[in-house]
């Protein structure tokens, strides 16, 4: 509209500008009727067919560089809600790895836990069967060391009733009057 007003007064303009001879300034003031009139039709004409040839493919293109730019902005818009949504998802995932990083945690100090108590329970029962096994290997050698005192109580003994004796009985009667004596020791030393 602006523009159309620019053309039309500098249109006049010129218009009002014809040759009376005079300076421009005069020319301005008193315009040559003809000349205007003349003017003014060209123009008319010229702006007709201009609304007729031009202004459809003008308004077409404008338009179409409208509809363009809207989309442009409905793009626009969508990528920035996108843009949130996606921040809003990251944020969630970035909690969820969190909270699944805080239960891995969790779990591992339970199963290290779990651990500690696992091997300081079997650091017992080691214990327990090793302490049981001395036992069992110290009672053996007691008894073992028991059989070997007995023999050397009964070689004692046999000696020494030989001595006493001044005679030799026979290996039953020996073994059995041994048998007696190491019978006799251990139920005093038990």
């Amino acid at each position: 509209m602006y523009k159309h007003l620019i053309v039309l007064s500098t249109s006049i303009g010129l218009l009002f500008s014809g040759g009376s001879g005079g300076s421009w300034i005069e020319d301005w003031l008193y315009p040559d009727t003809g000349l205007f009139f003349w003017a003014v039709i060209t123009f008319i004409i010229v702006f007709v067919v201009l609304r007729w040839k031009a202004w459809g493919p003008l308004m077409d293109t404008l338009e179409a560089r409208e509809k363009q730019i809207q989309e442009s902005l409905n793009k626009a818009e969508k990528i920035i809600k996108d843009q949130e949504k996606s921040a809003q998802d990251n944020e969630v995932i970035l909690n969820e790895a969190r909270q699944e990083a805080k239960s891995i945690i969790a779990q591992a100090k339970d199963a290290g836990e779990k651990l500690k108590l696992s091997l300081e329970e079997n650091g017992r029962t080691k214990y327990d069967e090793l302490l049981s096994n001395a036992t069992e290997e110290i009672n053996a050698q007691k008894q073992k060391a028991l059989g070997e005192i007995k023999n050397m109580v009964s070689e004692i003994a046999l000696n020494a009733s030989e001595k006493i004796i001044k005679r030799n009985l026979n290996n039953d009667d020996n073994k059995k009057i041994i048998d007696e004596t190491v019978e006799k020791f251990q139920e005093k030393n038990q």
